[in-house]
C-alpha cells in the first residue's frame, strides 16, 4: 500500500512538473505577443520622434510579421530535432535582445532591423510551447493545452496593445522596450529552469526526427492530406482574425456610421470571443474525441455571422453590433483545432513541423488578404457602405473555401505510428 501512494505521488509531481514546463514555454508565447503588439500602442510616439511617414510604421511592423510568418517553418523543425529546452532560452533571450536593440534605434532602418531579429526569434514560441504540450502532457488534454496557449496569445496581444498604452502614460516608449527586454530575460530562465529533460517518448522523437534531413521531414508532412487541409482551414479563419477582424472591420463599421472610437470599440468584442473559444473549444475537443465536429460548427457560425454583417441593411444598435462580433470572435476561435487535427496525422518526430506549417499557412496567407481588400477599394476608388460590402464579401468566400476543407478531413485521425 505504501509502495503504491509512493508511485501515485510520484506520479502526480511529474504531472505537476510536466504541466510548469508547459506554463514556461506558454509564458514565451503571452511575452512574444505583448512585444510583437506594442508597435501599435507606440506608433505615435515613435512618428512623432523619428518623423516617420505611416507607410514607413506600416514597414517597421510588417517587418516583424513577414519574417515571423516564414520562420515558423524551421522553427518547428529545429525544435523537433534539438528540444525546446536548448531552444527556447536563446529564443527569449533574442527576442528581449531585439527589445534592447529597439531601444537603442535612432532610425528607420534600425527599427526594421531590431523587428526582424524579434520576428525570428518570436517564431520558436508558439510551436514551442504546442510541442511541449504534445511530449510532456496527456494525450487526452493536448487540444486544450493548445486552447489555452491560443488564449495566452490573446491575452499577450491585449497587454501589447493596452497594456502598453497605459504605461506610455509614465513611461518613454524607450523605457518600454526595456522593460519588455528586462522581462524577456527573465522568460528565458524560467523556460531553461523549468523546462528540464523531455519524456522518454520526446527522446524518441527526437532521435527519430534526427534520423532525416529538414526537407525529408517536411515532405512527410506535406504529404498528409490531413495536414493540407488543416492549412486551408487554418488559412481561412486566420485571415478572418487578422485580416478581416485585425484591420477591415474599423472601416466597414465606420461605413455604417459609427465614429472611429465606436468602431474600435465595437471591433474589440470580437477580439475578446477569439480569447475566450480556444480553451473550451479544447476542453469540449478533447472530452467529446470531436474536434472536426466542433470546428465544423464554429465555421459554421462565422459564415452566418459574416453573412448578417455585411447584408444589414439599417444601422444597429452598438450592443447589438458587438454581440454579433462576439459571436464571430467565438467562431474564429475554433480555429485553434486545426493544430491537434494536424498533429494526430503526423509522426512523433514531426510535430513540431506540422505546428509551424499550419501557423505559417495562416499568417501568410493573412498578410495577403489584408492587402487585397485595399487594392481592391483604391480600384474602385469609393470607401462607401455598398464598395465595402462587396469588397468584403471575399472573406464570406475564404470562410465557406475553409468550411469545405474542414468538411473534407477524415472525422477521427490517430496519432500516425
Amino acid at each position: 500500500m505504501i509502495a503504491g501512494e509512493g508511485q501515485v505521488r510520484s506520479h502526480s509531481m511529474t504531472g505537476l512538473a510536466n504541466w510548469i514546463a508547459w506554463s514556461a514555454a506558454t509564458l514565451f508565447v503571452l511575452y512574444q505577443l505583448a512585444t510583437q503588439n506594442s508597435i501599435g500602442a507606440m506608433q505615435n510616439a515613435l512618428s512623432a520622434e523619428m518623423s516617420l511617414s505611416a507607410v514607413e510604421i506600416g514597414v517597421i511592423s510588417a517587418s516583424f510579421l513577414f519574417i515571423y510568418a516564414l520562420m515558423q517553418i524551421p522553427a518547428g523543425m529545429l525544435l523537433d530535432r534539438w528540444r525546446p529546452r536548448l531552444l527556447l532560452p536563446p529564443a527569449a533571450l533574442g527576442v528581449a535582445l531585439s527589445a534592447w536593440l529597439m531601444s537603442m534605434a535612432t532610425g528607420f532602418w534600425g527599427l526594421v532591423a531590431a523587428r526582424a531579429l524579434m520576428g525570428m526569434c518570436a517564431a520558436f514560441a508558439f510551436p514551442g510551447a504546442g510541442l511541449m504540450a504534445r511530449r510532456r502532457l496527456p494525450a487526452s488534454q493536448f487540444a486544450l493545452a493548445m486552447g489555452l496557449i491560443d488564449f495566452a496569445f490573446g491575452v499577450g496581444a491585449y497587454l501589447g496593445d493596452a497594456g502598453v498604452g497605459a504605461l506610455l502614460a509614465v513611461q518613454t516608449w524607450q523605457g518600454i522596450m526595456i522593460d519588455f527586454a528586462f522581462f524577456g530575460a527573465l522568460v528565458a530562465i524560467l523556460c531553461w529552469a523549468c523546462i528540464g529533460r523531455t519524456t522518454p517518448q520526446g527522446e524518441v522523437a527526437t532521435h527519430s526526427a534526427l534520423e532525416q534531413s529538414m526537407m525529408e521531414s517536411l515532405r512527410a508532412v506535406w504529404s498528409v492530406r490531413q495536414v493540407r487541409l488543416a492549412t486551408i482551414t487554418a488559412s481561412a479563419l486566420m485571415s478572418t482574425m487578422f485580416a478581416f477582424g485585425g484591420l477591415w472591420d474599423v472601416p466597414l463599421q465606420k461605413a455604417f456610421g459609427y465614429t472611429q472610437e465606436d468602431a474600435i470599440g465595437i471591433n474589440s468584442w470580437l477580439f475578446v470571443g477569439i480569447a475566450v473559444m480556444p480553451p473550451i473549444a479544447g476542453w469540449c475537443a478533447d472530452r467529446w474525441h470531436a474536434r472536426r465536429e466542433i470546428l465544423l460548427g464554429g465555421q459554421v457560425v462565422s459564415v452566418i455571422t459574416m453573412i448578417v454583417i455585411l447584408a444589414v441593411d439599417d444601422p444597429w444598435p452598438y450592443w447589438l453590433v458587438g454581440g454579433t462580433l462576439l459571436i464571430l470572435g467565438l467562431g474564429i476561435g475554433t480555429c485553434v483545432l486545426t493544430f491537434p487535427i494536424a498533429c494526430d496525422a503526423v509522426s512523433p518526430a514531426n510535430t513540431g513541423a506540422a505546428i509551424g506549417v499550419v501557423n505559417a499557412a495562416g499568417l501568410l496567407t493573412s498578410a495577403i488578404f489584408q492587402v487585397i481588400p485595399g487594392i481592391a477599394l483604391a480600384v474602385l476608388g469609393s470607401h462607401s457602405l455598398t464598395i465595402m460590402r462587396v469588397v468584403l464579401a471575399l472573406f464570406v468566400v475564404i470562410a465557406m473555401a475553409g468550411l469545405w476543407a474542414t468538411w473534407r478531413m477524415e472525422p477521427r485521425c490517430k496519432a500516425a505510428a
